[in-house]
């Protein structure tokens, strides 16, 4: 009984007949469609510069997609498709990694607007008035604080600055409560870029008893200003209001 022989097996035949082998030509086109991507991917990193740029990763990520897509119907070099993965990387990485740095550094920006607006409130309830007034100067003319209480209790200039300040309304109120107050922080209500700079509305409580039996709480808004510069001797306050309500919420008028 006769045998039937195997197909021999021919070296270098295509073993995935549906995806053809380019022309030259074609070649060369889908060689550059790899370079594009990797252009596309590089063009992603503009996402970094803010939240207008996030578009730049996503028409990054969308058009190495859908060169990738096309690339599965050819056999390619292997250098044509690094090219194309790389750039899809890429712009993975960076639509994923914009928006959480962003939001990140705006949340530790924020935290970092509490606890100043907060000192700066309670220098005021514990009868420091003069730091309160120091941090409305810009931090790179501000006083240290050696210079503060000779600046502000031995020149004619500093005693009005500070007799003037402590006739306002809302640091005469906060004065009056004689350090039986606490300023608690109650919600950030808006961050916003101007230039370098960040400025940041916080809305803070101050709490006291007005009889041993009955507590009174007021709302003080602070308009707070993040300069350039990194440390503490960055932040400054803009602006201060008192007798205010949230803008929105449950206390909201």
């Amino acid at each position: 009984m006769q045998v039937g022989m195997s197909e021999p097996f021919i070296s270098g035949s295509d073993p995935s007949p549906d995806c053809p082998t380019a022309s030259p030509d074609h070649s060369f086109k889908l060689f550059s469609l790899g370079f594009l991507a990797a252009l596309l991917g590089a063009f992603s990193l503009c996402s970094l510069l803010g939240p207008t740029w996030w578009i730049c990763g996503g028409m990054g990520f969308l058009g190495c997609t859908l060169i990738l897509i096309h690339f599965n119907r050819y056999h390619l070099p292997l250098i044509v498709r690094l090219l194309a993965i790389g750039g899809l990387c890429l712009s993975l990485l960076t639509i994923s990694y914009a928006p959480t740095q962003y939001y990140l550094r705006k949340m530790a920006i924020t935290q970092q607007a509490e606890l100043f607006g907060n000192a700066w409130i309670k220098n005021i309830l514990s009868g420091k008035p003069e730091r309160a007034l120091s941090a409305l100067t810009e931090p790179d003319i501000r006083l240290s604080e050696r210079q503060l209480a000779n600046y502000y209790q031995n020149t004619s200039k500093g005693q009005t600055e500070l007799r003037q300040f402590e006739n306002k309304r809302l640091v005469k109120c906060l004065l009056a409560l004689n350090g039986s107050a606490r300023s608690d922080f109650f919600q950030t209500e808006n961050v916003r870029s101007q230039g370098k700079d960040q400025i940041i509305t916080s809305l803070f409580t101050v709490s006291y008893l007005e009889t041993p039996i009955k507590k009174k709480t007021f709302f003080v808004r602070l308009v707070i200003k993040r300069s350039d510069a990194e440390g503490v001797d960055a932040w400054s306050i803009l602006r201060y209001y008192g007798g205010v309500r949230p803008r929105s919420g449950a206390f909201a008028k």
